[in-house]
């Protein structure tokens, strides 16, 4: 999925603003997780940074260049009525505290399953 940034909202429900560290408006980023959960959802994207990381954003800042759905990714329905689209690997209880710990085992998990949705992406 590749989504186009239309406007910038600062993090978790912030006011709209020009600028922000991660994003540019015009840009098109590949999606790699999409999680909806009861209070808010969001969009994990390959941000601007330049060195591979990943960060959320409110899905109301984008719009859909390509819809496609990577093929490496897999759902998951918690008991709490989340949703989660993402690689396999990163569904797991505790994988996204793991990689903000830089467990050695989850940081590999993560450039393995944003290598797929990449390759996935370019190869359709």
């Amino acid at each position: 999925m590749l989504v186009k940034c239309v406007k910038i909202l600062e993090p978790f429900g912030g006011a709209q603003v020009e600028t922000h560290p991660g994003v540019t408006i015009g840009v098109v980023y590949p999606v790699i997780e999409i999680a909806y959960l009861p209070d808010y959802w969001y969009l994990r994207i390959l941000d601007d940074n330049g060195d591979g990381s990943s960060s959320l954003w409110d899905p109301e800042m984008f719009e859909t260049v390509d819809g496609y759905i990577p093929r490496c990714w897999s759902s998951a329905v918690s008991s709490d009525g989340s949703l989660r689209l993402a690689p396999q690997s990163w569904m797991r209880e505790g994988f996204w505290t793991d990689v903000l710990a830089d467990e050695p085992s989850a940081l590999a998990d993560f450039d393995e399953g944003k290598a797929a949705v990449l390759a996935d992406l370019a190869s359709q």
